[in-house]
């Protein structure tokens, strides 16, 4: 393999590794949420988004908004 096509292949790798999902509780890092729900359960919300956007919210210490989806989950 020459050297452009190990360059391309690393880049196409970071790119796909930035774009794995990762389960967020409270929407961001270090973020506080909860309420108490029926039968005694906890609930919080959640978020599923790309690494990549994880990873930028941790520099940041704020929600930068961008999601695979969203939603509350009660135990």
């Amino acid at each position: 393999m020459t050297t452009r096509g190990k360059r391309l292949g690393i880049l196409f790798a970071v790119l796909v590794l930035f774009g794995l999902p990762k389960h967020v509780d409270c929407g961001f890092p270090a973020a506080s949420c909860g309420h108490p729900g029926v039968l005694g359960q906890y609930c919080r919300t959640y978020e599923l988004e790309p690494l990549g956007f994880y990873l930028l919210e941790q520099a940041l210490g704020r929600d930068v908004g961008f999601a695979y989806s969203s939603g509350e989950a009660c135990r």
